[in-house]
């Protein structure tokens, strides 16, 4: 390859597509949500949804509509054996099928990957740079699993089809109403494992594990879901980990890692104490707690357990 055109290749920004597939209700955050994708605007987000989101559309954000039962036949086309969606939960656990089941839709893309509703994004190119993008394959803000809240796969044949090819008995677990979280340890123990097996001590989720592939993973922890086990960058855990933090002009940051912001922040331990490791309640649980609107994102507001407000 000659000089110029490797020079050209490494300054062109690699394109990304974002896919959401999301049904049901919209959060009371969802304008807001919806504004910083607008604030990323060389990301591509897509979904497939049975909520009319014709007013979000913009030139970076698009929607197929779609309902949870034609969402599984496509995936069952697809993938080539029969699913069945009894929740949108467990659509989680397709997201490893992802590069299969939407082969047509991240056609021409360099990357394509998957996130949650249920954060806001700051500048996400800050954090995944060209020669980032240009050098690994998968791309997590968590250093030890997958995050499933946001995460990028390069668009190539090996990622597409990294779990049909690899894994006898998806099949079956694909039929289990369960969401088993594939979409995150399971799956990054599958790319870090080279002709190796695999068992949970609790859920069988590799019974056999036909070849391994070696791949340039980014783990690299971005610290965006507060209140959990792991220290955060002061070393806290669980409930004494960063709880205000602030959105204003695309940056996300929080009171305590001053001078630092964020790739995003995801908002699940706000929501619902369901993964609050020390059994603390969650702030946001049960309540109204939206009283920012899209047009005060401009200015600016504050994220904390009383909800989110707008900046005056």
């Amino acid at each position: 390859m000659a000089e110029a055109e490797l020079r050209f290749i490494m300054q062109r920004k690699p394109s990304i597509l974002v896919l959401f597939p999301y049904f049901g209700t919209l959060p009371e955050w969802f304008d807001l949500f919806h504004y910083t994708l607008l604030r990323n605007p060389s990301i591509h987000f897509l979904f497939f949804t049975d909520i009319d989101l014709k007013s979000f559309r913009a030139p970076n954000v698009d929607n197929i509509p779609m309902r949870l039962d034609e969402y599984a036949q496509l995936a069952s086309l697809k993938i080539g054996i029969p699913i069945e969606l009894k929740s949108s939960y467990k659509i989680c656990d397709l997201r490893p099928f992802f590069g299969v089941i939407h082969e047509e839709h991240i056609k021409g893309y360099d990357f394509y990957g998957h996130g949650d509703v249920d954060l806001l994004f700051g500048d996400v190119r800050s954090f995944y740079s060209n020669e980032i993008l240009n050098k690994y394959d998968v791309l997590s803000t968590h250093a030890d699993v997958l995050s499933g809240h946001f995460c990028l796969f390069r668009n190539i044949r090996s990622n597409r089809g990294l779990m049909l090819k690899n894994i006898c008995d998806f099949q079956e677990k694909l039929d289990c109403s369960e969401n088993l979280g594939i979409d995150e340890g399971p799956l990054l123990k599958l790319y870090q494992m080279d002709n190796r097996r695999f068992t949970s001590s609790k859920i069988p989720i590799w019974k056999h594990i036909k070849a391994g592939r070696a791949a340039n993973l980014y783990l690299k922890e971005q610290y965006t879901t507060p209140f959990i086990p792991k220290p955060w960058t002061d070393g806290s855990l669980n409930s004494g980990q960063p709880s205000e933090w602030v959105y204003r002009d695309g940056l996300i940051t929080n009171d305590r890692d001053i001078g630092r912001n964020f790739i995003y922040l995801h908002f699940m331990n706000f929501k619902s104490s369901a993964f609050r490791a020390d059994n603390t309640p969650a702030p946001w649980e049960g309540k109204k707690i939206c009283f920012a609107k899209a047009e005060d994102m401009k200015r600016g507001v504050s994220i904390g357990p009383s909800g989110i407000h707008p900046i005056i």
